[in-house]
Protein backbone atom coordinates (compact mmCIF):
# COMPACT_ATOMS: atom_id res chain seq x y z
CA UNK A 1 0.00 0.00 0.00
CA UNK A 2 1.20 3.81 -0.70
CA UNK A 3 1.59 6.41 1.70
CA UNK A 4 -0.46 9.16 0.63
CA UNK A 5 1.01 12.39 0.33
CA UNK A 6 -0.01 16.35 -0.12
CA UNK A 7 -2.56 17.52 -2.56
CA UNK A 8 -0.91 17.15 -6.34
CA UNK A 9 -0.84 21.08 -6.10
CA UNK A 10 2.16 21.39 -4.06
CA UNK A 11 4.22 18.39 -5.37
CA UNK A 12 4.21 20.37 -8.59
CA UNK A 13 4.80 23.57 -7.05
CA UNK A 14 7.89 21.92 -5.44
CA UNK A 15 9.42 19.96 -8.05
CA UNK A 16 7.56 21.59 -11.18
CA UNK A 17 10.31 23.19 -12.64
CA UNK A 18 12.76 19.98 -12.28
CA UNK A 19 13.19 18.10 -15.32
CA UNK A 20 13.98 14.88 -15.45
CA UNK A 21 15.24 14.47 -19.02
CA UNK A 22 17.24 17.89 -18.92
CA UNK A 23 20.05 16.24 -20.13
CA UNK A 24 19.88 14.24 -23.22
CA UNK A 25 17.92 11.13 -23.38
CA UNK A 26 20.89 9.17 -24.34
CA UNK A 27 22.56 10.70 -20.92
CA UNK A 28 19.99 10.57 -18.90
CA UNK A 29 19.41 6.71 -19.86
CA UNK A 30 22.71 5.73 -19.51
CA UNK A 31 23.08 7.37 -16.31
CA UNK A 32 20.28 5.63 -14.84
CA UNK A 33 20.75 1.92 -16.20
CA UNK A 34 24.60 1.89 -14.92
CA UNK A 35 22.86 1.58 -11.21
CA UNK A 36 21.50 -2.26 -12.16
CA UNK A 37 22.95 -4.80 -12.76
CA UNK A 38 21.97 -8.61 -14.13
CA UNK A 39 20.50 -9.45 -10.75
CA UNK A 40 17.62 -7.09 -11.50
CA UNK A 41 16.74 -10.04 -13.66
CA UNK A 42 16.52 -12.59 -10.95
CA UNK A 43 19.62 -15.29 -10.12
CA UNK A 44 18.29 -18.12 -12.88
CA UNK A 45 17.29 -15.49 -15.34
CA UNK A 46 19.88 -13.22 -14.74
CA UNK A 47 22.77 -16.09 -15.68
CA UNK A 48 21.48 -17.35 -18.41
CA UNK A 49 21.47 -13.66 -20.04
CA UNK A 50 25.03 -13.11 -18.60
CA UNK A 51 26.10 -16.73 -20.23
CA UNK A 52 24.16 -15.79 -23.52
CA UNK A 53 25.98 -12.70 -24.20
CA UNK A 54 29.28 -14.43 -22.78
CA UNK A 55 29.08 -17.42 -25.71
CA UNK A 56 28.16 -14.41 -28.01
CA UNK A 57 31.31 -12.29 -27.27
CA UNK A 58 33.77 -15.37 -27.23
CA UNK A 59 32.41 -15.96 -30.46
CA UNK A 60 33.41 -12.47 -32.25
CA UNK A 61 29.25 -11.47 -32.73
CA UNK A 62 29.26 -8.57 -33.38
CA UNK A 63 27.32 -5.58 -31.12
CA UNK A 64 26.76 -2.23 -31.56
CA UNK A 65 28.48 -1.47 -28.62
CA UNK A 66 29.72 -3.10 -25.33
CA UNK A 67 32.68 -5.36 -24.07
CA UNK A 68 31.36 -7.25 -21.56
CA UNK A 69 28.15 -8.91 -20.57
CA UNK A 70 27.04 -6.32 -17.88
CA UNK A 71 27.66 -3.69 -20.23
CA UNK A 72 25.71 -4.78 -22.94
CA UNK A 73 22.91 -5.54 -20.74
CA UNK A 74 23.22 -1.87 -19.61
CA UNK A 75 23.18 -0.36 -22.98
CA UNK A 76 20.00 -2.42 -23.77
CA UNK A 77 18.39 -1.09 -20.72
CA UNK A 78 19.61 2.65 -21.72
CA UNK A 79 17.92 1.95 -25.26
CA UNK A 80 15.06 0.64 -23.46
CA UNK A 81 14.98 3.66 -21.54
CA UNK A 82 15.40 6.35 -24.22
CA UNK A 83 12.55 4.94 -26.16
CA UNK A 84 10.51 5.38 -22.98
CA UNK A 85 11.62 8.68 -22.81
CA UNK A 86 10.57 9.89 -26.55
CA UNK A 87 8.41 13.04 -26.79
CA UNK A 88 6.06 13.38 -25.60
CA UNK A 89 5.96 10.43 -23.65
CA UNK A 90 8.77 11.80 -21.35
CA UNK A 91 6.29 14.70 -20.26
CA UNK A 92 3.22 12.35 -19.93
CA UNK A 93 4.94 10.16 -17.61
CA UNK A 94 7.01 12.54 -15.63
CA UNK A 95 3.22 14.55 -15.34
CA UNK A 96 1.55 11.20 -14.12
CA UNK A 97 4.01 10.42 -11.35
CA UNK A 98 4.01 14.36 -9.83
CA UNK A 99 0.38 15.35 -11.01
CA UNK A 100 -1.29 12.09 -11.22
CA UNK A 101 -5.32 11.73 -11.86
CA UNK A 102 -7.91 13.52 -9.71
CA UNK A 103 -8.08 11.57 -6.10
CA UNK A 104 -11.56 10.81 -5.98
CA UNK A 105 -14.51 10.27 -8.07
CA UNK A 106 -16.92 12.56 -10.31
CA UNK A 107 -16.24 15.35 -12.22
CA UNK A 108 -12.64 16.78 -11.53
CA UNK A 109 -13.02 20.76 -9.66
CA UNK A 110 -12.50 23.59 -12.35
CA UNK A 111 -9.35 24.95 -9.95
CA UNK A 112 -7.49 21.78 -10.40
CA UNK A 113 -8.15 20.78 -13.91
CA UNK A 114 -4.60 22.59 -14.85
CA UNK A 115 -3.15 20.75 -11.50
CA UNK A 116 -3.99 16.89 -12.47
CA UNK A 117 -4.40 14.84 -15.44
CA UNK A 118 -7.52 14.87 -17.75
CA UNK A 119 -9.10 11.33 -17.98
CA UNK A 120 -7.39 11.09 -21.13
CA UNK A 121 -4.28 11.65 -20.20
CA UNK A 122 -4.76 9.09 -17.55
CA UNK A 123 -5.80 6.56 -20.05
CA UNK A 124 -3.12 7.38 -21.94
CA UNK A 125 -0.75 6.80 -19.43
CA UNK A 126 -1.77 3.92 -18.12
CA UNK A 127 -1.57 2.40 -21.79
CA UNK A 128 2.33 4.07 -21.84
CA UNK A 129 3.01 1.99 -18.28
CA UNK A 130 1.30 -1.19 -19.38
CA UNK A 131 1.89 -1.64 -23.01
CA UNK A 132 5.24 0.41 -23.35
CA UNK A 133 7.18 0.57 -21.00
CA UNK A 134 6.74 -3.32 -20.13
CA UNK A 135 6.85 -4.07 -23.72
CA UNK A 136 10.09 -2.27 -24.39
CA UNK A 137 12.10 -3.76 -21.22
CA UNK A 138 10.32 -7.26 -22.32
CA UNK A 139 11.81 -7.76 -25.21
CA UNK A 140 15.07 -5.98 -24.87
CA UNK A 141 16.02 -9.09 -22.31
CA UNK A 142 14.37 -11.77 -24.74
CA UNK A 143 16.88 -10.35 -27.54
CA UNK A 144 19.50 -10.76 -25.54
CA UNK A 145 18.39 -14.49 -24.22
CA UNK A 146 18.07 -15.00 -27.86
CA UNK A 147 21.94 -14.20 -29.06
CA UNK A 148 23.08 -17.81 -27.86
CA UNK A 149 20.50 -19.73 -29.60
CA UNK A 150 20.66 -17.53 -32.58
CA UNK A 151 24.42 -18.35 -32.54
CA UNK A 152 24.09 -22.02 -32.00
CA UNK A 153 21.68 -22.04 -35.53
CA UNK A 154 25.36 -20.19 -37.05
CA UNK A 155 27.37 -22.96 -35.90
CA UNK A 156 25.12 -25.84 -37.20
CA UNK A 157 25.23 -23.99 -41.04
CA UNK A 158 28.88 -23.65 -40.63
CA UNK A 159 29.76 -27.04 -39.88
CA UNK A 160 27.50 -28.11 -42.32
CA UNK A 161 29.76 -26.39 -44.96
CA UNK A 162 26.34 -24.48 -46.23
CA UNK A 163 28.18 -21.19 -44.43
CA UNK A 164 31.75 -20.08 -44.77
CA UNK A 165 33.45 -19.94 -41.60
CA UNK A 166 34.11 -16.28 -42.10
CA UNK A 167 30.05 -15.78 -41.81
CA UNK A 168 29.40 -13.85 -38.77
CA UNK A 169 26.33 -12.92 -36.73
CA UNK A 170 25.12 -8.87 -36.25
CA UNK A 171 23.61 -8.13 -33.70
CA UNK A 172 20.48 -5.50 -33.01
CA UNK A 173 21.84 -1.99 -34.11
CA UNK A 174 24.95 -3.40 -35.20
CA UNK A 175 23.50 -3.00 -38.82
CA UNK A 176 20.87 -0.83 -40.00
CA UNK A 177 18.56 -1.20 -43.27
CA UNK A 178 17.54 1.43 -45.36
CA UNK A 179 13.42 2.16 -45.41
CA UNK A 180 11.37 0.90 -48.04
CA UNK A 181 10.00 4.13 -48.88
CA UNK A 182 12.59 6.54 -48.29
CA UNK A 183 16.22 6.40 -48.12
CA UNK A 184 17.39 7.21 -44.26
CA UNK A 185 18.42 4.23 -42.38
CA UNK A 186 17.18 2.49 -39.11
CA UNK A 187 17.21 -0.88 -37.12
CA UNK A 188 15.81 -3.79 -39.08
CA UNK A 189 15.75 -7.68 -38.40
CA UNK A 190 16.79 -8.58 -34.28
CA UNK A 191 20.40 -10.25 -35.63
CA UNK A 192 21.41 -10.88 -39.65
CA UNK A 193 24.29 -13.31 -40.49
CA UNK A 194 26.46 -11.37 -42.63
CA UNK A 195 29.88 -12.43 -44.94
CA UNK A 196 31.44 -9.06 -45.44
CA UNK A 197 34.27 -9.13 -48.20
CA UNK A 198 37.02 -6.71 -48.55
CA UNK A 199 35.54 -4.04 -46.17
CA UNK A 200 36.90 -0.45 -45.74
CA UNK A 201 37.51 -0.65 -49.35
CA UNK A 202 35.73 0.65 -52.62
CA UNK A 203 35.17 -2.95 -53.61
CA UNK A 204 33.21 -3.79 -49.97
CA UNK A 205 30.71 -5.98 -50.61
CA UNK A 206 28.30 -7.83 -48.34
CA UNK A 207 26.10 -11.47 -47.97
CA UNK A 208 23.17 -11.78 -46.27
CA UNK A 209 23.17 -15.22 -45.30
CA UNK A 210 20.36 -15.21 -42.52
CA UNK A 211 18.03 -12.71 -40.50
CA UNK A 212 16.40 -13.57 -37.50
CA UNK A 213 13.18 -12.18 -36.10
CA UNK A 214 12.63 -12.31 -31.78
CA UNK A 215 9.59 -11.67 -30.54
CA UNK A 216 8.83 -11.48 -26.36
CA UNK A 217 5.09 -12.49 -27.32
CA UNK A 218 3.14 -14.89 -29.71
CA UNK A 219 2.85 -14.80 -33.24
CA UNK A 220 1.81 -17.42 -35.95
CA UNK A 221 4.40 -18.60 -38.30
CA UNK A 222 3.06 -16.12 -41.43
CA UNK A 223 2.86 -13.11 -39.45
CA UNK A 224 6.78 -14.01 -38.43
CA UNK A 225 7.33 -14.94 -41.81
CA UNK A 226 5.52 -11.25 -43.08
CA UNK A 227 8.04 -9.57 -40.87
CA UNK A 228 11.15 -11.70 -42.49
CA UNK A 229 10.22 -10.90 -45.62
CA UNK A 230 9.75 -7.25 -45.12
CA UNK A 231 13.63 -7.07 -43.67
CA UNK A 232 14.43 -8.93 -46.77
CA UNK A 233 13.39 -6.42 -49.29
CA UNK A 234 14.81 -3.87 -46.52
CA UNK A 235 17.67 -4.98 -46.58
CA UNK A 236 18.04 -5.24 -50.36
CA UNK A 237 17.94 -1.52 -50.64
CA UNK A 238 21.24 -0.80 -48.96
CA UNK A 239 22.61 -1.69 -45.12
CA UNK A 240 25.13 0.34 -42.74
CA UNK A 241 27.16 -1.48 -40.77
CA UNK A 242 28.93 -0.46 -37.47
CA UNK A 243 32.59 0.71 -38.38
CA UNK A 244 31.95 1.63 -41.92
CA UNK A 245 30.92 5.09 -43.40
CA UNK A 246 29.95 4.26 -46.33
CA UNK A 247 26.20 2.42 -47.12
CA UNK A 248 26.42 -1.15 -48.94
CA UNK A 249 24.32 -0.60 -51.82
CA UNK A 250 22.85 -3.82 -53.43
CA UNK A 251 24.06 -6.23 -51.08
CA UNK A 252 23.70 -9.90 -52.34
CA UNK A 253 20.82 -11.57 -50.76
CA UNK A 254 21.27 -14.97 -50.20
CA UNK A 255 23.86 -17.95 -50.92
CA UNK A 256 24.27 -20.65 -53.75
CA UNK A 257 22.17 -21.10 -56.69
CA UNK A 258 19.58 -20.49 -55.44
CA UNK A 259 20.34 -17.89 -53.10
CA UNK A 260 19.05 -19.24 -49.73
CA UNK A 261 18.60 -16.89 -46.84
CA UNK A 262 18.47 -18.45 -43.05
CA UNK A 263 14.99 -17.50 -41.15
CA UNK A 264 15.52 -17.50 -37.90
CA UNK A 265 12.25 -17.08 -35.60
CA UNK A 266 12.58 -16.88 -31.89
CA UNK A 267 9.64 -16.95 -29.08
CA UNK A 268 8.93 -17.46 -25.54
CA UNK A 269 7.99 -20.75 -24.35
CA UNK A 270 4.44 -20.92 -22.84
CA UNK A 271 4.19 -22.12 -19.25
CA UNK A 272 2.73 -20.29 -16.41
CA UNK A 273 4.28 -18.74 -13.37
CA UNK A 274 3.86 -20.20 -10.13
CA UNK A 275 0.90 -19.02 -8.41
CA UNK A 276 1.38 -21.23 -5.27
CA UNK A 277 1.61 -19.30 -2.16
CA UNK A 278 2.48 -19.57 1.79
CA UNK A 279 3.26 -17.18 4.61
CA UNK A 280 6.36 -18.10 6.52
CA UNK A 281 7.44 -16.07 10.00
CA UNK A 282 10.94 -13.97 9.89
CA UNK A 283 12.53 -11.81 12.88
CA UNK A 284 11.34 -9.30 10.92
CA UNK A 285 7.69 -10.97 11.09
CA UNK A 286 5.64 -12.85 8.41
CA UNK A 287 6.48 -13.12 5.09
CA UNK A 288 4.36 -14.08 1.93
CA UNK A 289 6.38 -16.68 0.13
CA UNK A 290 5.41 -17.24 -3.67
CA UNK A 291 7.47 -20.52 -5.82
CA UNK A 292 9.95 -18.87 -8.00
CA UNK A 293 9.78 -20.01 -11.72
CA UNK A 294 11.55 -22.78 -12.78
CA UNK A 295 11.58 -23.72 -16.84
CA UNK A 296 10.59 -26.99 -17.16
CA UNK A 297 13.68 -27.88 -20.10
CA UNK A 298 17.22 -27.10 -19.48
CA UNK A 299 18.03 -25.58 -22.69
CA UNK A 300 16.47 -23.38 -25.59
CA UNK A 301 14.69 -26.12 -27.98
CA UNK A 302 15.89 -25.36 -31.81
CA UNK A 303 14.02 -26.95 -34.58
CA UNK A 304 14.60 -27.16 -38.12
CA UNK A 305 11.64 -26.69 -40.63
CA UNK A 306 13.64 -27.14 -43.58
CA UNK A 307 16.73 -26.06 -45.14
CA UNK A 308 16.46 -22.28 -44.41
CA UNK A 309 14.10 -22.31 -41.76
CA UNK A 310 14.60 -22.43 -37.81
CA UNK A 311 11.94 -22.11 -34.84
CA UNK A 312 13.74 -21.26 -31.25
CA UNK A 313 11.78 -21.67 -28.31
CA UNK A 314 13.56 -19.96 -25.32
CA UNK A 315 13.63 -22.22 -22.21
CA UNK A 316 11.95 -19.00 -20.29
CA UNK A 317 8.29 -18.10 -20.76
CA UNK A 318 6.32 -15.56 -21.81
CA UNK A 319 5.00 -14.87 -18.35
CA UNK A 320 8.59 -14.97 -17.19
CA UNK A 321 9.16 -12.24 -19.18
CA UNK A 322 6.46 -9.93 -18.48
CA UNK A 323 6.84 -10.74 -15.00
CA UNK A 324 10.65 -9.56 -15.47
CA UNK A 325 9.71 -6.46 -17.13
CA UNK A 326 7.24 -5.38 -14.52
CA UNK A 327 9.90 -5.43 -12.17
CA UNK A 328 11.79 -3.04 -14.41
CA UNK A 329 9.43 -0.62 -14.62
CA UNK A 330 8.85 -0.15 -10.80
CA UNK A 331 12.72 -0.21 -10.99
CA UNK A 332 12.44 2.51 -13.30
CA UNK A 333 9.69 4.33 -11.45
CA UNK A 334 12.35 4.50 -8.52
CA UNK A 335 15.07 5.74 -10.59
CA UNK A 336 13.07 8.67 -11.82
CA UNK A 337 12.11 9.42 -7.82
CA UNK A 338 16.03 10.12 -7.64
CA UNK A 339 15.28 12.39 -10.04
CA UNK A 340 12.12 14.24 -9.38
CA UNK A 341 12.87 14.16 -5.75
CA UNK A 342 16.77 14.46 -6.07
CA UNK A 343 16.19 18.32 -3.91
CA UNK A 344 14.53 16.34 -1.49
CA UNK A 345 10.90 14.68 -0.76
CA UNK A 346 7.52 16.01 0.19
CA UNK A 347 7.73 16.67 4.22
CA UNK A 348 4.79 13.35 4.82
CA UNK A 349 7.43 11.07 3.00
CA UNK A 350 10.16 12.63 5.07
CA UNK A 351 11.29 9.06 6.43
CA UNK A 352 11.52 7.57 2.46
CA UNK A 353 14.60 8.00 0.14
CA UNK A 354 13.81 9.86 -2.71
CA UNK A 355 13.82 6.20 -4.48
CA UNK A 356 10.90 5.35 -2.19
CA UNK A 357 9.36 8.30 -3.00
CA UNK A 358 9.23 7.60 -6.91
CA UNK A 359 8.19 3.76 -5.97
CA UNK A 360 5.32 5.11 -3.60
CA UNK A 361 4.06 8.22 -6.55
CA UNK A 362 3.61 5.61 -8.96
CA UNK A 363 1.13 3.35 -6.25
CA UNK A 364 -0.26 6.53 -5.06
CA UNK A 365 -0.86 7.80 -8.46
CA UNK A 366 -1.72 4.17 -10.52
CA UNK A 367 -4.50 3.96 -7.35
CA UNK A 368 -5.93 7.49 -7.86
CA UNK A 369 -6.04 6.42 -12.00
CA UNK A 370 -8.20 3.37 -11.14
CA UNK A 371 -11.00 5.78 -9.46
CA UNK A 372 -11.31 7.70 -12.38
CA UNK A 373 -11.54 4.51 -14.99
CA UNK A 374 -15.14 2.73 -15.39
CA UNK A 375 -15.52 -0.82 -13.64
CA UNK A 376 -13.91 -3.37 -16.03
CA UNK A 377 -13.17 -1.27 -19.02
CA UNK A 378 -9.47 -1.83 -20.79
CA UNK A 379 -7.73 1.11 -19.01
CA UNK A 380 -9.32 -0.42 -15.42
CA UNK A 381 -7.87 -3.58 -15.69
CA UNK A 382 -4.88 -2.72 -16.94
CA UNK A 383 -4.10 -0.40 -13.92
CA UNK A 384 -5.02 -2.85 -11.51
CA UNK A 385 -2.68 -5.33 -13.10
CA UNK A 386 -0.07 -2.45 -11.93
CA UNK A 387 -1.01 -1.89 -9.21
CA UNK A 388 -1.49 -5.18 -7.67
CA UNK A 389 1.90 -6.67 -9.48
CA UNK A 390 4.22 -3.82 -7.82
CA UNK A 391 2.89 -4.81 -4.75
CA UNK A 392 2.84 -8.39 -4.84
CA UNK A 393 4.44 -9.64 -7.86
CA UNK A 394 3.48 -9.97 -11.91
CA UNK A 395 2.23 -13.86 -10.88
CA UNK A 396 -0.68 -12.62 -8.07
CA UNK A 397 -0.98 -9.13 -9.11
CA UNK A 398 -2.34 -9.49 -12.70
CA UNK A 399 -4.47 -13.14 -11.79
CA UNK A 400 -6.54 -12.10 -9.12
CA UNK A 401 -9.85 -12.14 -10.54
CA UNK A 402 -13.43 -12.28 -9.77
CA UNK A 403 -16.07 -14.51 -10.73
CA UNK A 404 -16.17 -12.99 -13.89
CA UNK A 405 -13.40 -13.26 -14.45
CA UNK A 406 -12.58 -9.17 -14.16
CA UNK A 407 -9.38 -8.33 -11.86
CA UNK A 408 -9.81 -6.89 -8.69
CA UNK A 409 -7.49 -4.87 -6.27
CA UNK A 410 -5.58 -7.21 -4.14
CA UNK A 411 -4.98 -7.03 -0.59
CA UNK A 412 -3.00 -8.87 2.40
CA UNK A 413 -6.39 -10.11 3.99
CA UNK A 414 -7.38 -11.62 0.82
CA UNK A 415 -3.99 -13.48 0.43
CA UNK A 416 -4.74 -14.80 3.69
CA UNK A 417 -8.43 -16.12 2.88
CA UNK A 418 -6.73 -17.46 -0.46
CA UNK A 419 -4.67 -19.56 1.83
CA UNK A 420 -7.11 -20.79 4.06
CA UNK A 421 -9.96 -21.57 1.76
CA UNK A 422 -8.51 -21.32 -1.90
CA UNK A 423 -10.99 -17.92 -2.36
CA UNK A 424 -11.74 -14.95 -0.78
CA UNK A 425 -15.56 -14.36 1.01
CA UNK A 426 -16.34 -12.44 -2.33
CA UNK A 427 -15.55 -15.57 -4.49
CA UNK A 428 -12.43 -14.24 -6.04
CA UNK A 429 -9.41 -15.95 -6.39
CA UNK A 430 -5.49 -16.51 -8.08
CA UNK A 431 -6.55 -17.67 -11.39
Amino acid sequence: MFRSGKPHSERGKLFGTMDPVSDTARQTAERLADTVGLDLLGEELGADVESSLTAALAEDVLFQQGHDPLSLFRIALADSIVAVQRPPRNRLFRDFLIKGSYEKQGPIPLDLRDQRLSDEQTHAAITLIFSHMVNCFKGAVTELLAVAPCLAVLKRLRDRGTLPRDARLYVGDSVLSRHLRTESFAKGADMHILMLEHPHTPRASVTVAGLAEVKSYHMSDAQLQAQLDKHIQRAKRGLQLKGMTDCLDQPVIGIGPEQTVACITVLPARWRLPRTIRFEQSDSGRRLIVDAPSPPIPRDRIVEADGNHWRITLRWSEQVLAAVAHEMTFRYMEMMGELIYAEGVPQEWSEMSPAQAGRNAAKQMLYYAILRCRPGSREDQRAIALYNSYGFGYALGTSFKDADGRRQMLWPQNLDEIAAGGQTKNGCRIV
